[in-house]
């Protein structure tokens, strides 16, 4: 079956790095990133608007708005769920939760290892899931809340191959990971952030397929109560 023509727009504000991209037909069109530690409620807006300058469009062209709904900042992913919320009811357009988990490990999707994200939740703990790369991107577990302990305990009952993490948890954790595991594979910084375009891409998957959510009852997945 031909895939229909989509234009997907991707937000995400779930980390301290927001990110928006525009993908048209499978292409990447247009990608803004932004520092969002300060006034990123004020400034996810004005970033929208850039990204659809750059691509030629209004926000009537958009077929869907994918939405990264957290893991992560609990401010952060409240921002982005009611800003993609708001447009999808004003100008009746579907939308497309994505995990910001499965976005980061996205960024990884064609190594052929099982690959880790983790963010750190603070309280000691991390949110976290385990994904198999190759061909396609496959989940092994669901979005958790947990001791890094715990993730490091289900990867080595798995087995003895290495296994690629990424996400800003590393940057407290590694030498943790390291001590615990056979030869991990810690990636670059510039795969830890969950990219706006690679939202668009999971939303892209998901629409082709009708996928889609209902953005009355779409909600944040903080995975756990409180703040962090």
């Amino acid at each position: 079956m031909q895939a229909k023509s989509t234009t997907i727009l991707g937000i995400d504000t779930s980390t301290t790095i927001g990110s928006i991209g525009l993908l048209v037909n499978q292409e990447p069109i247009a990608e803004h990133t932004l520092d969002i530690t300060q006034n990123h409620s004020s400034r996810l807006m004005p970033a929208i608007k850039t990204v659809l300058e750059w691509g030629n469009l209004n926000i009537r062209d958009i077929d869907a708005f994918a939405v990264a709904i957290g893991p992560g900042s609990f401010t952060g992913i409240r921002i982005a769920v009611a800003t993609a919320k708001s447009i999808c009811y004003a100008i009746k357009k579907p939308i497309l939760a994505i995990s910001t988990l499965e976005a980061i490990a996205y960024n990884l999707q064609y190594v052929n290892k099982l690959i880790c994200p983790i963010l750190d939740a603070r309280r000691d703990q991390v949110y976290t899931a385990i994904f198999q790369g190759g061909r396609d991107l496959i989940r092994q577990t669901e979005d958790l809340c947990i001791p890094l302990t715990e993730i490091l305990n289900r990867l080595d009952n798995i087995g003895k191959n290495p296994v690629v993490f990424a996400g800003n948890g590393l940057q407290r954790y590694s030498e943790d990971i390291h001590k615990r595991l056979n030869k991990p594979i810690l990636a670059s910084p510039a795969f830890h952030v969950p990219r706006g375009i690679n939202i668009a891409h999971l939303g892209a998957e998901r629409f082709q397929s009708d996928n889609i959510d209902d953005y009355l009852s779409i909600t944040p997945n903080y995975v756990r109560s409180g703040p962090p």
